[in-house]
């Protein structure tokens, strides 16, 4: 079974926009809800980079990014807007049930890393409460660091990560 992964134009995100919708909902609350596509629209309008990783042109994961230049109004994001003058966020990423635990994630994270190498910094935040375990370790694993942490009005809490350089 092949895994092609790729970034999308905004114009061919569109395209997607009910298999990106569907996957996302299925990965709440680790990925943040969405109220409608629409919603998951104006977020790509905004993004810097969409990555997805299909089978049988079938999407099985993908990833929403936004540059500091974005109009993206996020509490998160604007946290790494404050922090850094250049930065890829990482909104959002979302593996099919079926195929987390096999490496996809990685392999979508690598792939940011080739198309982004002049990008030297990217952030992400995960959810702390409540914790979200396999997340933290991913992350730890590929070189991310804690550069701070919220708690909202609620009661759920992130953890900004960020990191300089990928590990490999």
């Amino acid at each position: 079974m092949d895994i092609e992964i790729r970034s999308l134009s905004k114009e061919e995100s569109f395209l997607y926009l009910d298999s990106i919708y569907k996957l996302n909902q299925e990965n709440t609350p680790e990925v943040g809800y969405l109220d409608n596509i629409d919603h998951l629209k104006r977020l790509i309008s905004m993004s810097g980079i969409v990555i997805i990783a299909s089978v049988e042109k079938t999407i099985v994961g993908f990833m929403i990014c936004m540059y500091e230049n974005s109009e993206y109004a996020s509490k998160n994001y604007l946290f790494f807007l404050k922090k850094y003058s250049a930065f890829t966020y990482i909104d959002r990423i979302a593996i099919n049930i079926k195929f987390r635990n096999s490496g996809l994630g990685s392999k979508i994270y690598r792939y940011l890393q080739i198309q982004e190498s002049t990008r030297k910094k990217v952030c992400c935040e995960v959810n702390i409460k409540p914790l979200n375990q396999p997340s933290l370790n991913f992350h730890q694993k590929h070189g991310f660091v804690s550069v701070g942490e919220k708690t909202f009005e609620d009661g759920h809490a992130v953890r900004y990560l960020s990191n300089e350089f990928f590990k490999t």
